[in-house]
């Protein structure tokens, strides 16, 4: 009776080992950079504020709008900074770090679905028509959606 018992009992055990070993992690998780791409693709960016090396730029690029797809971004009034249309990719397995077509590197600060804070370094400094362009130094642009 007892080597019955034993043997019913060492059957559930295996049984509940294999059952419990399939529970693992689930594949269908998606990775950082598909959640970080998703959230970038979800709609149109409008930028709230931009700041250089600790500066409010705000006005310099009234009426900035981004919006991603899987590999291409546009954008609107970007002036020299934001081409009007790029291509772009993440350069890391985190997704939070983009590198656009022209090698421009821009860190994702937040991303969440209704906010996006981008940083990059921007070397040089552009005039055009009378007015600055682009200013040189550490940005920080503050989307909403």
């Amino acid at each position: 009776m007892k080597s019955k018992f034993l043997i019913c009992f060492s059957m559930a055990c295996l049984c509940s080992l294999i059952y419990l070993s399939s529970c693992g992690g689930n594949s269908d998780d998606p990775s950082p950079v598909d959640e970080m791409r998703s959230l970038l693709t979800s709609g149109t960016w409008a930028l709230q504020t931009v700041s250089v090396s600790g500066v409010d730029q705000t006005a310099v690029y009234t009426g900035l709008t981004l919006r991603f797809t899987d590999t291409n971004f546009t954008a609107t009034n970007g002036r020299v900074i934001w081409p009007a249309l790029g291509t772009w990719q993440f350069s890391d397995d985190t997704g939070k770090i983009i590198q656009r077509n022209d090698g421009l590197l821009i860190t994702i600060e937040t991303a969440t679905t209704s906010t996006l804070v981008l940083k990059l370094n921007w070397d040089e400094t552009t005039l055009g028509s009378g007015r600055v362009s682009s200013v040189e130094g550490a940005h920080t642009f503050n989307f909403t959606k």
